[in-house]
């Protein structure tokens, strides 16, 4: 086999040529991509993607192990046995190697390094035969000919393989003629279900597991996060406690106790020659008494919420994410009031509170040059979900990590910057729907931060990206944030310029918002939705509820769950959670039955009130 380079960027290379993922090379030969001559670290510290990669590996590895919270992926993940990297000098080799005769059938089996065989009846070079086995616990193997019933030492030929069908294929004995017995192929590695023979390469042979961190620190950066009252500080923020903003966040855990600051300021004034009899003595305490009733009164309100250490670790994770995306370069209507593109564009940008608050909206901020990182964590094979549903049974999935190298698996990412809206939903008006639709008792809040407060202790956090929630308050809300994400996406995609497949979503379930980004998987942004916020978020907003039927009513809303490929499904590489716990039931209430009566609403079925009024 020659040796060849195929130019590709870093970003197309991550999600297209990936170690353990088949792919065709310059539309002439299959190959496989193998481990990278050269990696170097990505500047984005492990530990920071622990808490997201746990909750991406969990379900595998349950499904793998039969142990809730255990299996031997989420140990990797534990002992931080891996490594966050950049892939350089990307290499393949070709697969599979087994080449057909176009004439004959005669299949034979060669070295990834040798030239293309010949038929030994003299019908010339043979093509390379682009099918292999594989299975969902990882395994991808060439095709292999089965032995004649006779014990013969001729060849065997494969018939009819033209047919994309392989249960039409048929192997016949090159010598004796005989047909060969159909046979199941058991997987050799895990020998728990038949193998499944499919063409290479294809998307079903290797499905990237990754994640999207938003704006994630350094690796310098983050030694000065480490302290682990972050998150519940980031929850004290989501509730009003301490200030928005990153500094406000530093500040807030910098130090210790109303104690420790005291004594600070008492050192820092001894230090400086200060007198209690000073009047800038008396001001310095002032203020360290300032900063220790700050401090503890954060502590205090997010120790009041009584969330379980568990709970509170996610949902920290999840709205500190949302603070580090706030902290990108931004542009809020303010902003657009103070300075217009054109003065005859002040009465558009007038109008967008209002339109905020048709549709229930806290606000919409545009996020300019937001970093992200993809790091793509290992892959599947047949299925990307941990529970591959099938006319036998329910079939578990593998997660395979890449080949280690230094005792650590390497995980492949690239850090590039984006733009998207951050979309923000009213809490109190969650709450109010929650409660006409008879989810809940009326709780009786009525400000924003005990709206947020109450929200939290009720619900679970959200730590299955492939399920459904259990607890049917988590799933509502869910539903709803994700439903209104997916809304979003197909109004904006629309107007920026960028196919929906080029959008990509973030949710913030928590905190009751969400992220719609450019995720064109290239290294420029286009600039298209900060052109849609700047001159067309007014008509993209308005057709939110212009229109909530899909071509599929009654059925679809009725029956199918109120979400399909022609109403709110989008492609898997841009919706976060594979287009589950959608229904559009919740954003525009359940449709009366056919003779124009309210449903029966009964312990496991809710009649829902419309979040958005058309």
């Amino acid at each position: 086999m020659t040796y060849e380079t195929l130019n590709r960027t870093a970003t197309q290379a991550l999600w297209n040529h990936m170690p353990g993922q088949p792919y065709n090379w310059d539309n002439q030969v299959s190959v496989i991509g193998e481990p990278p001559r050269h990696a170097s670290p990505l500047d984005v510290p492990e530990a920071w993607l622990a808490p997201q990669l746990k909750r991406l590996i969990r379900p595998f590895a349950q499904q793998h192990s039969g142990i809730p919270n255990a299996g031997p992926e989420l140990d990797i993940i534990e002992r931080g046995q891996y490594s966050i990297v950049e892939a350089h000098d990307l290499q393949a080799s070709r697969f599979p190697n087994t080449f057909i005769c176009r004439e004959c059938g005669h299949l034979s089996t060669v070295k990834p390094t040798s030239q293309t065989p010949t038929c030994p009846s003299g019908h010339g070079l043979k093509p390379q035969f682009q099918f292999a086995e594989a299975h969902n616990c990882g395994l991808l193997r060439e095709i292999r000919a089965p032995k004649c019933a006779n014990n013969c030492s001729g060849p065997m030929l494969l018939r009819n393989w033209r047919v994309l069908d392989t249960r039409q294929w048929v192997w016949r004995c090159g010598k004796c003629g005989t047909r060969a017995e159909r046979r199941v192929v058991y997987c050799p590695d895990c020998k728990t279900s038949p193998t499944s023979v499919l063409r290479v390469p294809q998307t079903s042979l290797h499905y990237p597991q990754s994640l999207t961190v938003i704006n994630p620190p350094t690796r310098s950066e983050y030694t000065g996060m480490k302290d682990d009252a972050i998150g519940a500080a980031a929850v004290g923020q989501l509730i009003g406690a301490v200030a928005p903003g990153l500094d406000a966040l530093r500040a807030a855990t910098s130090g210790g106790g109303s104690d420790d600051k005291l004594a600070q300021a008492k050192a820092t004034c001894e230090a400086l020659g200060i007198h209690p009899d000073d009047p800038l003595y008396e001001s310095m305490m002032d203020k360290a008494r300032q900063a220790s009733a700050s401090v503890g009164g954060w502590q205090k309100e997010v120790e009041a919420l009584a969330l379980p250490p568990e709970a509170l670790e996610v949902i920290g994770d999840e709205v500190f994410s949302l603070t580090r995306a706030t902290a990108a370069p931004s542009l809020d209507v303010d902003g657009l009031l103070r300075n217009p593109p054109s003065a005859d564009l002040i009465p558009t940008y007038g109008e967008y509170p209002a339109l905020f608050d048709r549709y229930k909206l806290a606000d919409v901020t545009l996020l300019r040059e937001l970093p992200i990182a993809n790091v793509v964590a290992g892959y599947t094979r047949i299925s990307a979900h941990a529970v591959q549903q099938t006319r036998a049974g329910d079939k578990g999935t593998w997660f395979k990590f890449f080949p280690a190298s230094n005792s650590k698996y390497p995980m492949y990412g690239k850090r590039t910057e984006t733009e998207g809206l951050l979309v923000r939903v009213k809490p109190l008006e969650v709450i109010r729907w929650l409660v006409d639709s008879g989810v809940v008792p009326d709780p009786e809040v009525t400000d924003e931060s005990n709206a947020y407060k109450w929200l939290l202790r009720v619900r679970e956090p959200v730590v299955d990206m492939f399920n459904a929630p259990e607890q049917r308050i988590t799933r509502s809300v869910l539903g709803l944030v994700h439903s209104m994400s997916h809304r979003f996406m197909k109004a904006i995609a629309a107007r920026c310029g960028l196919n929906i497949d080029s959008l990509a979503e973030y949710l913030f379930p928590s905190a009751l918002a969400f992220l719609v980004y450019a995720n064109t998987r290239s290294d420029f942004t286009l600039g298209g939705i900060e052109h849609v916020y700047r001159y067309d978020l007014a008509d993209a907003l308005s057709e939110l509820a212009a229109d909530p039927r899909c071509v599929f009513d009654p059925p679809c809303r009725r029956s199918f769950g109120g979400a399909c490929a022609a109403c709110l499904h989008t492609s898997e590489i841009s919706c976060e959670r594979f287009n589950t716990v959608l229904d559009r039931n919740l954003l525009f209430g359940t449709l009366p039955t056919a003779d124009g009566t309210d449903p029966d609403q009964t312990s496991d079925e809710i009649t829902w009130q419309a979040f958005w009024a058309p």
